[in-house]
């Protein structure tokens, strides 16, 4: 698998250029994200490894502009570890969810085949972003069918519900009032 995306955050000024590479038994996802803030500018990246089965194990993201980087490790069964020290707060979370892209939706979506009208509950590990902050939060998808735009997928976190469209490669084509993929 060889993929590029270019996504526009339609949320607020801002946009996203993610590559998607198959390495050896490895996926590696690379995304560069520029948005704004009432405060500020920022330039963000971000590498997600996953194995074959698109089981998160690593990540790393850097604030370009301040130097800042967030370093994490995943044995892929729901253990999670920073510089070496395991992070027991965020058990259980076999999926990541980067605050600044519709990417992490990728991650639950293609570990499973889904059949329509079928629900699954997802314990994720939040990234904050501008704040680098960590926080595990359940979240839900359910795979309501297909349509000329793609498999649509209904999304609940907290009190917070959308309906978001991917392509056959589970990657968001739309994400109402916050992205549109533009490549």
């Amino acid at each position: 698998m060889k993929k590029k995306v270019f996504w526009e955050h339609i949320g607020g000024a801002g946009c996203e250029y993610l590559s998607i590479n198959k390495n050896n038994s490895s996926l590696i996802s690379e995304g560069l994200v520029l948005f704004t803030t009432n405060e500020d500018v920022h330039n963000f990246s971000y590498k997600v490894v996953m194995d074959s089965s698109w089981i998160t194990k690593s990540v790393e993201i850097s604030d370009r502009e301040t130097n800042h980087t967030l370093n994490l490790q995943s044995d892929g069964k729901g253990n999670w570890y920073a510089n070496k020290s395991q992070l027991p707060d965020m058990f259980g979370a076999i999926d990541v969810d980067i605050s600044i892209t519709p990417f992490s939706n990728s991650l639950p979506i293609n570990r499973f085949k889904w059949r329509e009208g079928e629900e699954r509950n997802f314990q994720m590990l939040y990234i904050d972003i501008p704040s680098l902050e960590l926080k595990k939060l359940e979240q839900r998808y359910k795979f309501i069918g297909n349509s000329t735009q793609g498999r649509k997928f209904q999304y609940n976190c907290r009190d917070y519900e959308t309906i978001i469209t991917v392509d056959k490669f589970g990657i968001v084509v739309d994400y109402p009032d916050l992205f549109i993929r533009r490549f």
